[in-house]
């Protein structure tokens, strides 16, 4: 089984095996659009996930990340402004 799900410039897969002949593995993997053309969510930018703490752990990371960017990304412009 497979789903995938993109809200505005994110989304993420879900997969999960059908097979019976082995044990059921499920995960997500995050994702970005690669480009404004982009219609879905298309660029992987986490690893497989099993579990809601590797979920949660990943995007709390990816908060902390960004906010650091969009904070040094201020700066620069503000030293090249007027």
């Amino acid at each position: 089984m497979q789903i995938e799900e993109t809200k505005g410039r994110f989304g993420f897969h879900f997969s999960a095996t059908d097979d019976d002949a082995r044990p059921a593995a499920a995960f997500v993997q995050i994702y970005v659009k690669s480009s404004a053309m982009s219609r879905v969510a298309d660029l992987p930018i986490s690893p497989h996930m099993g579990t809601a703490a590797e979920i949660d752990r990943f995007v709390d990371d990816a908060i902390l990340a960004l906010e650091a960017v969009r904070n040094d990304a201020k700066s620069a412009l503000a030293m090249g402004g007027p």
